[in-house]
């Protein structure tokens, strides 16, 4: 099913990255979408987000919030409750990153991974899926989680636990949900992204590591927010992007002992 020509989004980690191609994306179907991102974004870069989904043909209503800020989030809700009269999609792209083997990856590091992955992506379901399940009008969920979520590499636990955890709670919202809304739940490989601009790298050998992989795949932002609200709309649940992550994920399930096998000796090889 194509994205429909309009409809009424909440995107977080709007302002960036993935959220942000997934928000232009919508705004080119002339969707009307509440972005959110962090109260420490610069005013320019906002004000570039909004000239960009208006140019698009879009409506812009920003919101600048933490995710992990509950109070902002019922804030959110209650605004929407008076303006929108439904909510066709809730995208959950906000994250963050940080690389580094467990005992040497500070704890602060671990809190700001999984409060903001995890723990954002809980508070946006918890906040506005009663809705979602009780208007007549098909509801759709996005969940962005990652490749690392089902394959736990090494030296990426802190992320690879937060992502797990997004693709668990997905999981059971499709459970618990029966289909309204419907629930997708994104797990892509590398992918061009301004994503490592705020990763936590704990050696400078997984910096380069980051960075040879991040040059050499040929998915970007935008081809990742194509592919996975395409997916969203015909009510595909779990999204794995990238040949070599559909190969691995598929092994592990096959042979999970021997793919985390062969997973360690890539890592201690490099």
């Amino acid at each position: 099913m194509p994205i429909p020509s309009t409809g009424r989004a909440i995107v977080t980690g709007a302002v960036s990255g993935l959220g942000k191609a997934i928000t232009q994306e919508l705004a080119r179907h002339g969707w009307e979408i509440a972005t959110v991102d962090s109260k420490d974004t610069s005013d320019q870069v906002w004000s570039d987000l909004d000239h960009k989904i208006l140019s698009c043909g879009g409506k812009h209503l920003p919101s600048h919030f933490d995710v992990r800020d509950v109070d902002s989030w019922r804030r959110l809700s209650d605004q929407l409750q008076k303006q929108w009269p439904t909510i066709d999609l809730l995208v959950n792209a906000a994250g963050v990153g940080a690389t580094g083997e467990v005992g040497q990856l500070p704890i602060h590091q671990w809190q700001r991974v999984l409060e903001t992955n995890l723990l954002g992506t809980a508070i946006g379901c918890e906040t506005f899926l009663p809705r979602l399940r009780s208007q007549e009008e098909p509801a759709r969920l996005l969940n962005i989680a990652s490749i690392t979520g089902l394959l736990s590499p090494p030296s990426m636990a802190a992320y690879s636990a937060s992502k797990a955890g997004i693709i668990a709670l997905s999981d059971a919202i499709a459970a618990e949900s029966q289909g309204q809304p419907s629930v997708t739940v994104a797990c892509p490989g590398f992918f061009r992204s301004g994503l490592l601009d705020s990763w936590h790298f704990t050696q400078d050998m997984e910096r380069r590591e980051a960075d040879r992989r991040m040059s050499k795949t040929v998915w970007t932002s935008e081809s990742v927010a194509r592919y996975v609200l395409a997916a969203a709309f015909r009510g595909q649940h779990y999204v794995v992007l990238g040949r070599q992550a559909r190969m691995l994920w598929f092994l592990k399930r096959c042979a999970p002992g021997l793919t985390n096998k062969f997973i360690s000796y890539l890592y201690h090889r490099c």
